[in-house]
Order: structure tokens, then C-alpha cells, then sequence
């Protein structure tokens, strides 16, 4: 019996590992079919808030899609661990993805002054955002300040900031996890 229930685990772990695999790659190319556009065809796109809104959708989706697929797969039942195991596994495949993309990108693809251009672009949208909510003016200075030295197109800042994001989307994976849970009864 213990030598069945371990097989029985590992085959769960496999279908989990596999399916999480599969559609995180379908994610990783959409991410990267939409940071191209944005960079090659709309750099506007890069500070819209419902651009950024839609692709969290996006990536939530496809996480409890992921989650859905290995229910069935699992015969309708999944643990708290395995919905949020699938949920990760084709996020951190999607997210990688798209990080590996961008560093590919930023190092050899876009040119000087569609860099420039995009530094203008977010710093413009951030004294935007801190006029907005009435920041002093000393803090609007400071973000000015900080955006002389900026460089979101370093190795460590896109790592950062993939790091930043991952740990977002885990946390609502927590919660779709949740949702999507239940018991096993054996």
C-alpha cells in the first residue's frame, strides 16, 4: 500500500509539473507576443494602467486555467497545495519566459532613444500619478531626482522587478488556490 500511494503521489506530482509546464509556456508566449507590440508597435501602452491591469488578468487566467486542467486531470479533486502548485509552477513559467525576453531586448534590440523615450514616458507618468494624489512638491522632486540615474533596462532591474511581480501574482495564487480547492475523500 505505501509503495502504491507513492507512486499514486508522483504520478499527481507529474500531471501538476507537466500541465503547470505546458500552458506556462502558452503564457510565456503571449507575455512576449505582447511586450513586443508595446515595444515595437505602441510604446503608449507601456504607462496604461488597463494595459497593465489586462495582462495581470492575463496571467491570472491562465494560472487558474492551469488549475482547472489538472482538477480533471486529478479526477475533480485537488488539495490546496496542488491548485496552488499548478497555479505557480505556470506562472513562474510564463514569468521567466518573458523575463529572459525582455533582457534579450533591452540588451540587444531597442535602440538608445526608444530607451530615452521610455525613461520619459515613465517618469513622466509618475509626477503624473504624484500630482494627481497631491504629493508636495518635494517629493515630485525627489522622483525627478531619482529618474536622472534610472536604468529599468539593467539585468538586476528586470530580475527585480520579476521578483516583485512573481511574488504578486503568488499572492493572489494563494487566494485562487482557495477558491479552487477541496478534500480529498479516499
Amino acid at each position: 500500500r505505501d509503495c502504491h500511494s507513492r507512486y499514486r503521489s508522483f504520478a499527481m506530482t507529474d500531471i501538476i509539473k507537466k500541465t503547470g509546464f505546458g500552458i506556462g509556456l502558452i503564457l510565456g508566449v503571449l507575455l512576449i507576443l505582447l511586450s513586443s507590440y508595446i515595444y515595437f508597435v505602441n510604446l503608449a501602452l507601456l504607462t496604461n494602467v488597463w494595459a497593465g491591469v489586462s495582462i495581470l488578468v492575463l496571467t491570472v487566467i491562465f494560472g487558474i486555467i492551469s488549475i482547472v486542467v489538472i482538477k480533471g486531470k486529478l479526477g475533480g479533486f485537488i488539495t490546496f497545495k496542488e491548485a496552488f502548485s499548478g497555479y505557480f509552477i505556470t506562472i513562474l513559467t510564463g514569468s521567466l519566459l518573458s523575463c529572459f525576453y525582455l533582457i534579450l531586448l533591452y540588451s540587444f534590440f531597442l535602440s538608445s532613444e526608444t530607451k530615452q523615450a521610455i525613461i520619459v514616458a515613465m517618469r513622466d507618468f509618475d509626477v503624473s500619478l504624484l500630482k494627481q494624489n497631491l504629493m508636495p512638491q518635494e517629493n515630485i522632486d525627489k522622483t525627478l531626482e531619482v529618474y536622472k540615474t534610472f536604468n529599468p533596462f539593467s539585468i538586476s532591474t528586470v530580475l527585480t522587478s520579476f521578483i516583485k511581480y512573481l511574488l504578486r501574482d503568488c499572492l493572489i495564487g494563494f487566494l485562487v488556490a482557495l477558491i479552487f480547492r477541496n478534500k480529498r475523500t479516499l
